[in-house]
């Protein structure tokens, strides 16, 4: 295990994807800088969280997995002026608090989103 991974890992990342969650050790989430840190320092926690990293892993079950997007994608669209963000094909137009709505309602267009986000957490966690 190599603390040089997770400090090439962490400079990949982005400072707007350094603050939000991503890995998930015994029920809590943790961002990718909180996990630097951690390791860093060499606690215990750091050990399982370095573990996850070097495996591309988030630690989490499919359920976990959802719900860590589902947090992530509430503190970017928050963030965001509610003005038009995405539009469909059909012409159908969300701002950022009706996209938050519709994935909370679990629509398509909700699962969509958590899809994508999911996949865009796993290419962060495999960064190298």
């Amino acid at each position: 295990m190599s603390r040089e991974l997770v400090t090439r890992w962490f400079s990949k990342i982005s400072s707007a994807e350094a603050d939000l969650p991503l890995l998930l050790v015994a029920g809590y989430a943790y961002t990718p800088r909180m996990a630097y840190e951690e390791v860093t320092k060499g606690t215990a926690l750091g050990n399982q969280l370095q573990a996850l990293i070097e495996t591309n892993r988030f630690g989490t079950t499919t359920l976990d997995e959802q719900a860590i997007a589902k947090v992530r994608l509430q503190q970017i669209l928050q963030s965001k002026p509610d003005k038009p963000l995405f539009a469909t094909l059909s012409g159908k137009v969300f701002t950022p608090s009706q996209l938050l709505q519709e994935i909370e309602s679990g629509t398509q267009i909700g699962q969509q989103w958590l899809n994508q986000e999911i996949a865009h957490m796993k290419m962060i966690v495999s960064l190298r």
